[in-house]
Formats: C-alpha cells, sequence, structure tokens
C-alpha cells in the first residue's frame, strides 16, 4: 500500500519530535522546529508515495532556506537533519 503525503509528513514530524525531546542545546531545537514548521505548511498537499514526498519536500526546503537567506552553516545543518530524519522515518 502506497503512503499519503499527509501520512508521510506526520511519520517525519514523529522523527523530529523524538530528536526535539533528545536536543540538548538550542540550535538542533531550532533546527527540528525549522523543520516542524515548514512541514506542516505543506503536509497537506496531495500525492501518495514517500520517496515522492521527500523529494518534493527536499526541494521545497532547498528553495525555502534559500530564499530566507539563511546563513549557509544553518542551511548545512538543517539540510544533514533533513537526510537524517529522512532515513530514520521508517
Amino acid at each position: 500500500m502506497t503512503m499519503m503525503f499527509a501520512e508521510r509528513a506526520d511519520q517525519l514530524c514523529d522523527r523530529l519530535r523524538d530528536i526535539e525531546h533528545q536536543a540538548e542545546e538550542g540550535d538542533q531545537l531550532f533546527y527540528c522546529a525549522y523543520l516542524l514548521g515548514l512541514l506542516g505548511l505543506h503536509s497537506s498537499i496531495e500525492g501518495e508515495g514517500k520517496v515522492e514526498f521527500d523529494l518534493m519536500f527536499d526541494g521545497i526546503l532547498r528553495e525555502t532556506i534559500e530564499s530566507e537567506n539563511v546563513t549557509e552553516e544553518d542551511q548545512k545543518y538543517i539540510l544533514t537533519l533533513w537526510e537524517t530524519v529522512c532515513k530514520n522515518a521508517a
């Protein structure tokens, strides 16, 4: 059975919340909150497929952090966290 985009967004949000609860420093909390906020904005997009959602959201994420002038260092950490969450969300 194919996963709907909303289900995948929920799955990723759950994983991010797990990381957030274990975070010991403010930067990691910020990166989790940033991704959670962006996922919340885009979780209602219609579609299906885990890989399809991840690819679509990856593009949105990269466009957003660029347009918001997020520092290069923060961009690196946000993208690394995103990749980690995607791999670890079953």
